[in-house]
């Protein structure tokens, strides 16, 4: 809109409203004005070159608002209002016209420009309808106030990101064909003229999914520039990928396929001269060769599933953030196209679209969409979003699209909502059941009470009906009293169905929730016991003592394993049961693999009194004696099994905000909230203290207790709901505000 040069000649355009403008003619050049254009406001925002522009609307509006401010058309000359000058007036009509010309000529409708693409380049890499790996088309910038948000969030300068408008269009009918829409979407690229796939990804879909191999493995060597055309850098920022080695992975991926199903067929002859005749002479990826010449016994296509032709199924994740986007992306199209037999295995046509994930990793994206990009994309908003809410502790995975996820601190639970006084000494320990329907304490006073919380109509006496978990109360179910002195550790069986105790008088109780009696005693250590933890198989456990002595025992009283170090503090059981943690007083603490019998040692700065792995094991928490708390990161190391490359040096968080003094007792810490996004722990000074795990940030001190809060516990299943135990005999259930 600003002030343009103009030909003498006249030139005409069809103007946006169907007229014919004229430019400025020689006259006017050559009296050398220069002449500034205003046009209406109604008719300058709804101009489709304005809105197609990169000129935002609030730098439209300002600039017309300048120039009404001025009321000028000529730089050079005095002013000339308008309505008052006829000369200017007629200037202004005649190089509006001739502007709108020009817009109409400079720019096109996406419509227009898919059509008129599509016709002219046809025979273009990546063209016949979709947009090819050269093509720029329409761009946009992004609006400002997301440009701004992202600024603040990500501290990047991106007023200036940009987009492509025929890549939205794309998106949208992707996911409006995955969403059902197939009419709509089919509309959108006839009006749009921008399609989902060329031609030639369509045949290359279609084939992949009928199984007509040797039609893809001809289209592979016939499009091979269209197809694989554009060179990008791999995923993990490695070194360019040639064309040549993009068809020779395609080619691979397809053939292997077709060698599977030609074996679970039982046509052992065509997939093994498939395999020598078509994928050996590919020359690559030999460690797969080797694999998929070693299924040649197989007879079906079960076993095949069985021997894990088609890899592992892909597991959780433990990060907060990618489970918040994971479950974002579960409520599209993907959680619709995993159909599974009636055994939960992966079925022929699941594999064949597998072969289709497996190809966008070859296939630019420009070229062929990679699956569910708007889910991906809105899961990724999401999980951003939610690492950036300190106090991040939702329960229900939905999320919604109109408006930004925020959250306050409200979604700790800092209120005590009751108070256990079942015990008539210090409360040593304390723990919630796997299913957070039971707590087991640990007492001084020789005792362990198992608490069960009330069914849904009997909650606090209440007249209404069935209440929310977090505001129900707990009862005594068990009182257990089998040792002769203080009980300084609880641990309850993944089943729930039994619960071990242990302390000062070097025996082991392995109860029976159901009935309140010792289903057996263990008595093999010759000091305190300090702790104990189950194998995921509920039939064995590990216990620690003072005597220097780790035992592996059996349910039914066998002596399994046998290990021999230092005094025992505290030990714990991976989810997996192949790695057991454990520390001393000492500096260290140890990790053993239990599947190849090593042992590994990682050193800290003071002597550790306990420790807590997180509910994915990768995390370790450990308590220091002069009441600090770090977080170890041990998820690369036991990935690797072990390999000493991968061991931690240093722990990735310290937790400070306590009293930090020399402690005179065990202090025990765990992690809290939905996705673990908190950790907690007592302290020597009567206090709750709750940080941000990934921050480190503290976030709430709470008061109530009067003596030493000796261990906290978080209830698996109701994100608002903890527990304290503390040297004044009792326990406190904490929860938020609205559930008390």
């Amino acid at each position: 809109l600003r002030t343009r040069q103009r030909a003498p000649e006249v030139k005409r355009a069809k103007g946006l409203h169907g007229g014919v403008g004229r430019a400025v003619d020689g006259q006017r050049q050559r009296e050398g004005k220069r002449v500034r254009v205003v046009w209406p406001l109604d008719r300058c925002l709804n101009s489709p070159w304005l809105m197609s522009s990169t000129v935002s609307e609030g730098t439209a509006k300002r600039d017309l608002e300048d120039s009404k401010k001025k009321n000028t058309f000529s730089e050079n000359q005095p002013c000339l209002k308008r309505n008052h000058n006829s000369v200017a007036a007629q200037e202004h009509d005649d190089n509006d016209e001739h502007l709108v010309g020009l817009a109409a000529k400079r720019t096109k409708t996406l419509g227009g420009m898919g059509q008129e693409s599509n016709a002219e380049n046809s025979s273009s890499p990546g063209r016949n309808g979709a947009p090819g790996e050269g093509e720029e088309g329409e761009v946009r910038h992004l609006h400002p106030e997301a440009t701004r948000t992202l600024d603040v969030a990500l501290g990047l300068p991106l007023s200036g990101a940009r987009y492509k408008c025929t890549e939205l269009v794309r998106v949208m009918e992707q996911a409006l064909y995955s969403l059902g829409y197939p009419e709509v979407a089919q509309k959108l690229e006839k009006s749009s003229g921008v399609n989902l796939h060329s031609e030639r990804v369509q045949r290359l879909q279609e084939g992949c999914l009928s199984g007509q191999w040797e039609q893809v493995i001809a289209l592979i060597d016939g499009e091979r520039d269209h197809l694989f055309g554009a060179v990008e850098e791999d995923h993990d920022g490695g070194e360019e990928a040639t064309t040549e080695e993009r068809v020779q992975k395609a080619k691979f991926l397809v053939l292997e396929q077709k060698y599977l199903e030609r074996l679970s067929s039982g046509d052992v002859g065509t997939a093994l001269a498939c395999l020598r005749e078509e994928i050996t002479p590919l020359g690559i990826n030999t460690g797969r060769l080797h694999e998929l010449a070693s299924l040649m016994r197989c007879r079906s296509w079960q076993d095949l599933v069985e021997s894990r032709a088609f890899g592992d199924q892909p597991s959780s994740s433990s990060d907060p953030v990618s489970e918040a986007a994971a479950a974002l992306v579960a409520n599209g199209s993907s959680a619709r196209e995993k159909p599974r037999d009636a055994k939960g295995a992966v079925s022929p046509q699941v594999s064949r679209q597998q072969l289709l994930r497996k190809l966008q990793e070859v296939i630019p994206s420009s070229v062929m969409l990679p699956e569910n990009r708007l889910e991906s994309l809105l899961g990724q908003a999401v999980a951003h979003q939610v690492s950036h809410c300190m106090y991040y502790n939702k329960t229900d995975t939905t999320f919604s699209l109109l408006s930004d996820y925020a959250c306050g601190p409200e979604q700790i639970p800092s209120v005590t909502s009751q108070i256990l006084d079942g015990h008539s000494d210090e409360v040593w320990h304390v723990q919630f059941s796997s299913s957070g329907r039971m707590l087991a304490s640990a007492s001084a006073d020789g005792t362990c009470i198992i608490w069960e919380r009330a069914p849904g109509g009997e909650a606090n006496g209440s007249s209404g009906g069935s209440r929310s978990p977090s505001s129900r109360k707990f009862r005594i179910r068990h009182e257990l009293a089998g040792h002769k002195k203080p009980i300084a550790f609880v641990c309850w069986s993944p089943n729930e169905e039994y619960l071990l105790t242990c302390g000062n008088d070097h025996v082991l109780n392995a109860w029976c929730v159901e009935t309140g009696k010792v289903h057996h005693r263990y008595e093999k250590h010759l000091d305190s016991v300090t702790s104990c933890a189950w194998l995921p198989d509920s039939k064995r456990f590990v216990s620690g003592s003072i005597d220097k002595h780790i035992y592996m025992w059996h349910l039914d009283g066998r002596l399994v394993r046998h290990w021999k170090g230092s005094r025992i503090n505290d030990l714990a059981i991976s989810r997996n049961g192949k790695w057991m943690v454990s520390t001393s007083n000492e500096k260290k603490f140890h990790l053993f693999n239990l599947a190849m019998d090593t042992e590994t040692v990682v050193y800290e700065q003071e002597s550790i009194i306990s420790l807590c792995l997180s509910k994915h094991s990768d995390l370790l928490l450990v308590n220091l004696q002069n009441q600090k708390i770090h977080l170890w990161d041990l998820n690369e190391f036991f990935e690797s099994c072990g390999s000493p490359e991968a061991l931690p040096i240093e722990p990735i968080r310290r937790y400070r905000g306590q009293h930090e003094k020399q402690g005179r007792y065990v202090i025990r810490s765990c992690f809290g909230g939905s996705t673990e996004t908190f950790v907690v722990s007592g302290s020597e000074d009567s206090q709750v203290y709750i940080w941000h795990q990934q921050k480190g940030e503290l976030l709430k001190v709470l008061s109530g207790h009067s003596g030493t809060v000796n261990a906290v516990t978080w209830n698996p299943t109701d994100p608002y709901t903890f527990a304290s135990a503390s040297d004044d005999h009792s326990i406190r259930i904490w929860g938020t505000q609205e559930t008390v």
